[in-house]
């Protein structure tokens, strides 16, 4: 039966039975997704395996199996298995946040995605949804977008995380039709309103754009309310603007805006 320890090995952060952030290696060495990967390089330090999110104990099952309350602390030992390693998925580190590619799989983030996709909504953003966003709506879309990155290699899905929250996060949507190969889509583009003015969307749509390029997709494409502030964000980064298109989908409240298209040409 999974040791399910209460805390992480190096810092000594609590990690509850429930926690969506608490990485663990096949010998079920126990580390927060911070400690994991921005000093660990998603390596466990004891046996250099892999860590990956911890599957979570339903609460119905607890109460016969319940979790560990030994806590293992022992942050002298808290270094990477190898200075050669291999990072799991390319990171980006700004500070105190972390961005990185979702591996198939991490199905424990569909909660704190679910949390930052109602923030984004009920902060404004026009993201395909309607306010106010039920709990049980946006389990159901990120549970979509995990099958999609299951099925096939189409999707791809960052986040940026802050001490090990999840704070914001991008998609890449890779056009598979054979005369659209060159090309791919930004899609849903979210900065939780408590970090936004940190740099977070830069860090966001740069990781997207050096994936494009590695995958040979020179020309990438958006949709964005007029107006908004995800449209001075785009500009700044060197997007183009291709058009608008008016009262083509409706902002959180209801009300009809028109949407603007962007572009980006990637050179080499």
């Amino acid at each position: 039966m999974l040791d399910i320890r209460p805390s992480c090995e190096c810092c000594d952060t609590d990690l509850p039975p429930e926690s969506p952030l608490a990485r663990i290696c096949s010998f079920e060495c126990t580390f927060c997704a911070t400690c994991a990967e921005r000093h660990l390089n998603g390596r466990c330090p004891n046996c250099g395996g892999e860590l990956l999110p911890r599957p979570r104990r339903p609460a119905s099952r607890l109460a016969a199996n319940p979790a560990s309350t030994v806590r293992v602390f022992k942050p002298d030992g808290c270094q990477p298995a190898s200075i050669h390693a291999p990072v799991r998925e390319p990171v980006t580190r700004s500070t105190d946040i972390v961005v990185r590619r979702v591996v198939v799989g991490e199905t424990s983030l569909v909660e704190p995605l679910g949390d930052l996709l109602i923030d984004a909504v009920h902060s404004g953003a026009s993201v395909g949804f309607l306010a106010p966003v039920a709990r049980a709506t946006a389990d159901r879309y990120w549970q979509g977008i995990f099958a999609a990155l299951g099925a096939g290699d189409d999707v791809l899905l960052w986040v940026a995380e802050a001490q090990g929250r999840v704070v914001g996060s991008v998609q890449l949507a890779l056009c598979p039709k054979e005369n659209g190969r060159h090309r791919a889509e930004v899609q849903k583009l979210f900065v939780h309103t408590s970090a936004r003015g940190k740099g977070l969307a830069t860090l966001l749509m740069q990781a997207v754009e050096a994936e494009a390029r590695v995958r040979q997709r020179s020309l990438l494409v958006l949709d964005t309310l007029l107006a908004s502030h995800a449209e001075t964000v785009y500009r700044h980064l060197g997007w183009s603007r291709a058009g608008e298109i008016p009262d083509f989908a409706t902002s959180p409240d209801g009300e009809l805006f028109p949407t603007v298209y962007y572009f980006k040409q990637l050179g080499a």
